[in-house]
């Protein structure tokens, strides 16, 4: 038995998608071709400087890993925030990514250094105040702040992250049940820039299944963490219900969730044209940054403000 792409080399890795059987070389490239149709698409390629978002997993090193071979590495500048989740520690894998890619201007930060807590503060203020919110919460709207605040600092063009495909299909379907139409609408392959603060942020490793950042992980040597976030063990979310219901999809219909992609890509633009020119979004009155339509005061102030630790935080970064 060989390669079904270049019939020599024995086979490692079979793709259900394709239903092709192919060998580990075959498989790297395959993976790296198609990351470079969308590094193409996106543009950059052109952009000269970009914010690598890494976190330490398989999915960051495929990223980085892939970006390197593609562009100009001294555009790259690798991000990394630690939570500060007890028994949680990936600094080894930061390390290991750094190392393996050779890529070593990367710029480290913290929920403890930025917000002054770490997520383990953050969730024991909110389960003392009886708020029933998920660390997903704290932890997704932060990051996200902290990324764009170290883009703006470093003059980023744009930030690219390692969300994959089975990420992009979650979040796709989370918004469909939440009946949330204008993340709908601003989410997609090139997303929209409603503020002039936000640094605009893309994923080249949107058409890449997760199952596939593993194995390119693998085949490579790079020996990721696989234990899952304690806080998404004890306290499963939305998306964890949904990834596993997709996952079943994706077990007896392979190729499903890239038709869904391509559909949602397709809806996304004909519900831009038809939506007209979408408003700034206005900015926090606490903190100054954007926050969502009709709302005063952004999420993660909100978030601060309900378990009580916006008031001691309040002189030092408000």
């Amino acid at each position: 038995m060989s390669c079904d792409s270049c019939r020599i080399r024995e086979p490692r890795v079979f793709q259900p998608h394709t239903r092709r059987k192919l060998c580990k070389e075959c498989f790297l490239s395959d993976v790296r071709a198609r990351v470079a149709v969308e590094v193409t698409k996106l543009g950059l390629d052109r952009t000269k400087k970009i914010l690598v978002a890494v976190s330490g997993g398989k999915d960051s090193f495929v990223l980085l890993d892939t970006l390197r071979r593609l562009i100009d590495r001294e555009s790259l500048v690798p991000f990394t925030i630690e939570e500060g989740i007890r028994g949680y520690n990936r600094e080894d894998q930061t390390e290991q990514l750094i190392s393996l890619t050779g890529i070593y201007n990367i710029i480290k930060s913290s929920f403890k250094q930025s917000v002054g807590y770490t997520l383990d503060d953050m969730m024991t203020a909110a389960n003392h105040s009886n708020m029933n919110v998920s660390a997903c919460t704290f932890c997704g709207g932060f990051r996200r702040k902290l990324i764009n605040d170290a883009a703006r600092r470093v003059g980023a063009d744009a930030v690219v992250t390692g969300h994959n495909l089975d990420d992009e299909v979650q979040t796709i379907v989370i918004n469909l049940l939440r009946g949330d139409v204008e993340r709908l609408i601003r989410f997609g392959n090139s997303p929209l820039r409603l503020s002039d603060r936000f640094v605009p942020r893309l994923k080249p490793l949107r058409r890449i299944y997760e199952w596939e950042t593993t194995m390119y992980a693998e085949l490579s040597g790079y020996k990721f963490q696989d234990v899952e976030c304690p806080y998404m063990v004890t306290k499963p979310t939305l998306r964890a219900k949904v990834r596993e219901l997709l996952y079943q999809l994706e077990s007896t219909s392979p190729g499903s969730l890239l038709k869904i992609l391509d559909v949602f890509d397709g809806l996304s633009e004909k519900m831009r044209s038809s939506s007209g020119q979408l408003p700034s979004l206005p900015l926090c009155r606490i903190c100054g940054e954007p926050t969502s339509l009709n709302r005063e005061i952004c999420k993660n102030c909100e978030l601060l403000l309900k378990s009580g630790l916006l008031d001691m935080l309040s002189k030092s970064i408000y």
